[in-house]
């Protein structure tokens, strides 16, 4: 983990021309994984304070341990998965190891790819991704969650689910329009069974006053940051992204213009 957060995050750049270092940020990380991402935000904003979501056990006490590891202040592990009702639900645990490693440390990586959704496709995902195993999980809703803990506003999600954005999305209907800002995976392609697609999310999204500010596809999938336009500190991302569409159309104009 010490290779991977030495390398700043795609969203890094964003967030802090959104926010200022020292704020009292809220902040949430759905489906937290490992925590990686959680302490990779408090030491960007050092004075947040950090929802770590990770319904699978294991997980879990990886989370725990990596918390201690790193000296983490200021994140709360809740161990529950976000989905559109609250309860308990079949949760899919994924496990594999890609042929080709990654410099670095050798994670898990087959960890990553745990969902409430079902697999779209028999065989493995992406051919080294299996699902082995089906767990019973507690599920909670983003509303519900909020309402018991006093949260009236959400700075900024990081909402990693594997194909369940929707199921998050849906159980927070009343707290979308208090979120400034989502940095979510989003894929072109059923990856699992009934997830919504990129147009769909930004559909959604755009319903709850959002609008999408950056993104970073990878063929079939990928990932977007929206900015909730209610919120002032948005208008510059939105102007960036703007201008540089109008730059880029100058440059094709130019060059169809010279030949």
């Amino acid at each position: 983990m010490d290779s991977y957060l030495a390398r700043p995050g795609s969203v890094e750049p964003h967030l802090q021309r959104l926010f200022n270092r020292n704020q009292s940020l809220v902040l949430f990380d759905i489906g937290a994984c490992e925590g990686e991402e959680s302490i990779r935000y408090l030491r960007i904003f050092p004075r947040a304070r950090v929802f770590a979501f990770e319904p699978l056990p294991a997980n879990q006490a990886i989370i725990r341990a990596n918390f201690v590891r790193y000296d983490v202040h200021g994140a709360e592990l809740v161990p529950v998965a976000l989905s559109d009702h609250p309860g308990e639900a079949i949760f899919h645990v994924s496990a594999g190891h890609p042929p080709e490693l990654f410099s670095g440390e050798q994670w898990n990586y087959g960890n990553k790819s745990s969902s409430l959704l079902p697999p779209a496709q028999l065989g493995p995902m992406h051919g080294w991704i299996d699902f082995p195993e089906k767990i019973t999980v507690t599920c909670d809703t983003l509303d519900a969650f909020c309402e018991r803990s006093g949260i009236s506003h959400i700075d900024f999600i990081h909402m990693d689910v594997q194909g369940g954005e929707g199921l998050v999305l849906a159980g927070g209907a009343r707290m979308l329009s208090h979120v400034s800002a989502i940095w979510l995976e989003v894929a072109n392609e059923e990856l699992y069974r009934g997830q919504k697609l990129r147009p769909e999310i930004e559909t959604l999204l755009k319903s709850h006053g959002f609008r999408l500010a950056a993104e970073e596809l990878r063929g079939a999938e990928g990932d977007q940051l929206y900015v909730n336009v209610r919120r002032l500190q948005s208008w510059g991302l939105i102007a960036r992204r703007w201008l540089t569409r109008i730059q880029r159309a100058a440059r094709r104009r130019l060059t169809f213009a010279s030949t």
